[in-house]
C-alpha cells in the first residue's frame, strides 16, 4: 500500500497502479505461472509411456503449505492445499490483502502417471476481478475454457492442463525419473491459448528455509525474452518434488514466493 501511497501526483499513481496490477496477475494467478506442463514432449529425455510402464499408479500425499509472497513492497501469504477424495484430488490455492483476494481451485485424477484435469476455477480480484475457467470433457471430446468473459473450445487432449493444477504435474513427472530430465515440457490451456512452456534444469541448490535446509532442484523457465522475463523455481526431492521458492522478473518488478510452513495431511510421518 505504501507504494501507492507514496506517489503524489495523479499520473504516477495511474502509472504505478498499472504496474502493479500487471504485477500481481503475475503473481497470484495460478500461483502462479510456474510450472507450465504436459507430458508428450520431453525434448532427448524418455517419455512417460516409457517411464511408468509396468509401475503401479503414483499418487500424492495431501498437504497444506504457506507461502510467503512479496511484490512491489508488499507481502502476501498464500495457502495452497492438496487433498484426496475417491480418487479426486481437489488443489485450492488462496490468499488475501488489502489490494489483493485471490481464490484458486482445481480438480483432477491420476491416471498412468499423469493428471487427468476434471474442472479449474480462478478468481483474482485486484484493481479488477479477473475469472477463468476450465471444464475438461473427455466424453465429449472438448476442452471449455473461460478467461476475461470469453469461452473458448479446444479439442480434448490427454496431456493438456489448466495452469493451475500442471504444477501437480510436474511433481509427478519429477516423481516417476530416476534424474531430473534437463528439459521439461509441458501444454497449458489458457482462454484461447495452448501453449507450450518449457523449462530448462540448473545447478542443484541447497538453500535454506523456515522448514529447514533442502536440496533443491532448480528449473528456469524458457522465454522468448529472457531481460524482459525470467522465472525460476525450487523443488525439493525430500518433499515429493514440492515447489520451496520461486522468482519470476517482468520489466522492472520481482515477485518472490518462499514457503514458510507445510504440513502433510495424511497420516504417513515424515
Amino acid at each position: 500500500m505504501d507504494a501507492i501511497l507514496m506517489i503524489n501526483s495523479m499520473s504516477k499513481k495511474r502509472v504505478r497502479r498499472i504496474s502493479l496490477n500487471s504485477s500481481l496477475r503475475h503473481w497470484c494467478g495460478g500461483f502462479v505461472l510456474f510450472a507450465h506442463v504436459s507430458l508428450n514432449a520431453w525434448g532427448v529425455s524418455p517419455t512417460l509411456d516409457d517411464t511408468t510402464a509396468g509401475i503401479e499408479e503414483i499418487q500424492l500425499r495431501p498437504f497444506e503449505a504457506i507461502y510467503a509472497t512479496s511484490a512491489l513492497g508488499m507481502t502476501l501469504d498464500l495457502t495452497r492445499s492438496l487433498s484426496v477424495t475417491d480418487g479426486t484430488y481437489t488443489l485450492s490455492g488462496r490468499g488475501k490483502n488489502m489490494l489483493i483476494n485471490m481464490n484458486e481451485s482445481a480438480d483432477f485424477q491420476i491416471k498412468e502417471g499423469r493428471v487427468k484435469g476434471l474442472r479449474f476455477d480462478s478468481r483474482v480480484k485486484t484493481l479488477k476481478t479477473n475469472k477463468r475457467r476450465v471444464l475438461f470433457n473427455e466424453s465429449e471430446g472438448i476442452i471449455d475454457s473461460m478467461k476475461r468473459g470469453d469461452w473458448t473450445q479446444h479439442p480434448w487432449e490427454p496431456d493438456v492442463l489448466d495452469r493451475f493444477s500442471q504444477q501437480q504435474q510436474l511433481r509427478l513427472t519429477l516423481l516417476q525419473t530416476e534424474e531430473p530430465p534437463d528439459l521439461l515440457t509441458f501444454r497449458v490451456v489458457d482462454g484461447p491459448k495452448v501453449s507450450e512452456k518449457r523449462w530448462e534444469r540448473l545447478a542443484d541448490e541447497i538453500i535454506d528455509t523456515p522448514i529447514g535446509s533442502l536440496a533443491t532442484v532448480k528449473y528456469r523457465a524458457v522465454h522468448t525474452n529472457p531481460k524482459k522475463r525470467a522465472s525460476e523455481i525450487w523443488l525439493a526431492p525430500r518433499l515429493d518434488y514440492l515447489m520451496v521458492k520461486t522468482t519470476h522478473v517482468e520489466r522492472s518488478s520481482t515477485v518472490k514466493v518462499a514457503i514458510k510452513s507445510l504440513t502433510w495431511l495424511d497420516a504417513v510421518s515424515d
